[in-house]
């Protein structure tokens, strides 16, 4: 079995989730959308008011990898289907 390892949750600070949001071209409401949260929460995480989860850092890091490697292409927010 490997090890895969990821960077500490300490090391992602409320700056550095917004630089790597906005170096990847999204917006909050995207990035929420990304990780599977709600745009409120990435909010919170980029004002310090909460710190990420392990499930958010480590999709943080594969968003950071990506991006690095000149690979993100913003993504759409999912539409809400509703009554026209």
């Amino acid at each position: 079995m490997s090890v895969i390892y990821f960077s500490p949750m300490k090391g992602w600070t409320a700056q550095k989730i917004k630089r790597v949001r906005e170096a990847a071209g999204l917006t909050q409401a995207q990035l929420a959308d990304w990780l599977g949260v709600t745009k409120m929460h990435v909010s919170h995480l980029e004002q310090n008011v909460r710190p990420p989860g392990p499930q958010t850092v480590r999709l943080l890091c594969v968003l950071l990898e990506r991006v690095k490697a000149g690979k993100i292409k913003a993504v759409q927010p999912k539409r809400k289907r509703g009554k026209a």
